[in-house]
């Protein structure tokens, strides 16, 4: 706990985020805020008053000193009396003393009033793809002293989609993980692809089960291995029968252990067409696996291609996933071209492409012991996570200074 006393040393940063559900950015946010909350003076304004049973035990030390009900505290004030609880609101910030707040990845529908003397920075994960225009987004946007993306291609989906300011501060910062214990081994008498995620349109699970039938057809050896659930799953069940897999492809369902699951592997396939960052990309670098990714939104900003991974190009349509069921092609239209810098249609991957891709990886295990090399040290040279909290809390600082 950081002492009254030593507080001019530090700025005091309110967080405003949702821990309710365990996606990314709660795991993320929980990652940072336990490794930096003992030297810096965080606060978390919660969105929802729920904190996931998971997430609890890294709260529960800070529970009354560092985290804040945004809604009323012990008596919520109800929605239908918004100047009472816009009230509470400011007066609780003033009672904080915050020098700032950062808002994770919300970028409509505030539950929060912002007191235009505190210094608002926004950042963004992944919710700028999906809002839908309306008066509240574009005041908010207009409103920032800065902006955080863990991907460059969030930044330009702000920039080019909403017309963020291109003079408003920004950094890009990357997600941080630890790097694993364990990793791929890379053995020469099997080859494992693996897909992680949860089966809808947008995951494109279809498209890693079109592309292991190729390379079957090539590597009899190879196998598919599937952890994760959703409504997709009984029609990739369905097609791999069609396809005579049954003895081939696994599905793992919602796994416990996933760095087990990334160490049994020798490849991974994340074929989504649209990403702003990458969770399972990322976990999978980690564990050193060679990657296959589309050059869509911020998959390419960590995978390399002939380095790490490989890096294709998603140039088909995602219609052509219809045939199997309409749901695999239901999803976001619009996702961001690294290569052109501009908002394009989403397409999907070419299975022949990629599994021949995947075939030159399965033939040599020496190659993919090269790549999975490269891959964990990219991951501990450049998502380091004590530089990422401090990274952080730079920007901050630079905002509140400016």
């Amino acid at each position: 706990m950081i002492e009254e006393s030593a507080r001019g040393a530090t700025s005091r940063i309110g967080h405003l985020v949702s821990l309710r559900n365990l996606g990314g950015v709660e795991r993320y946010f929980t990652r940072f805020y336990t490794r930096h909350t003992p030297q810096h003076d965080h606060h978390v304004l919660l969105q929802t008053d729920e904190v996931h049973s998971l997430l609890e035990p890294a709260y529960a030390p800070h529970r009354a000193a560092r985290m804040h009900s945004i809604k009323g505290g012990r008596w919520r004030i109800p929605k239908f009396l918004p100047s009472m609880r816009q009230r509470y609101q400011f007066a609780m910030m003033q009672r904080l003393k915050l020098d700032a707040v950062v808002v994770w990845n919300k970028i409509v529908n505030h539950p929060l009033a912002f007191d235009d003397n505190i210094p608002l920075i926004h950042f963004e994960r992944g919710s700028a793809w999906l809002a839908a225009d309306a008066p509240g987004l574009r005041r908010y946007l207009s409103r920032l002293d800065g902006v955080l993306c863990n991907s460059y291609a969030g930044l330009r989906i702000l920039q080019l989609k909403w017309q963020l300011d291109p003079d408003i501060p920004y950094r890009v910062l990357q997600n941080a993980i630890r790097l694993p214990e364990q990793a791929a081994s890379h053995p020469g008498d099997r080859f494992r692809l693996g897909f992680a995620g949860r089966m809808t349109g947008l995951k494109a699970p279809m498209v890693a089960l079109e592309t292991f039938a190729e390379l079957k057809q090539r590597c009899p050896e190879a196998e598919l291995w599937i952890a994760g659930s959703g409504p997709l799953e009984p029609v990739l069940k369905q097609w791999t029968a069609r396809w005579s897999l049954n003895d081939s492809v696994h599905f793992k369902g919602l796994v416990d252990d996933m760095s087990g699951f990334y160490a049994s592997l020798d490849a991974f396939i994340c074929p989504s067409w649209r990403e702003p960052f990458g969770n399972v990309v990322q976990e999978a670098l980690a564990h050193g696996l060679p990657t296959l990714v589309g050059n869509a939104d911020g998959l390419p900003e960590l995978v390399r291609h002939g380095v790490n991974g490989a890096v294709l190009n998603p140039g088909r349509s995602r219609q052509s996933l219809a045939r199997y069921d309409p749901r695999c092609a239901q999803g976001p239209n619009e996702v961001y071209d690294p290569t052109t810098d501009s908002l394009v249609e989403a397409g999907v991957l070419e299975p022949t492409e990629a599994a021949t891709v995947l075939e030159g990886w399965a033939r040599d295990p020496a190659l993919r012991r090269g790549m999975a090399q490269a891959a964990r040290e990219q991951v501990a040279r450049e998502f380091d996570l004590d530089r990422y909290g401090e990274t952080l809390v730079d920007f901050v600082d630079s905002v509140i200074r400016s």
